[in-house]
């Protein structure tokens, strides 16, 4: 296994592949990328502009 050290930045754009409790795999281009998740949070922000100075 390789392991490639990523920003969230070189993810966008990229497409949800695959997905489960703990994981979710990204494509972007021809590469895959496995993002395990471990203690993470997902809030809904109320505004539609950028997260900085929105409210949750």
């Amino acid at each position: 296994m390789i392991l490639a050290v990523l920003n969230l930045k070189d993810l966008v754009d990229g497409t949800v592949v695959g997905s489960g409790p703990d994981f979710i795999v990204v494509q972007k281009g021809k590469k895959r990328f496995l993002i395990e998740l471990q203690g993470f949070k997902i809030q809904e922000l109320k505004s539609h502009g950028t997260p900085y100075g929105s409210e949750v």
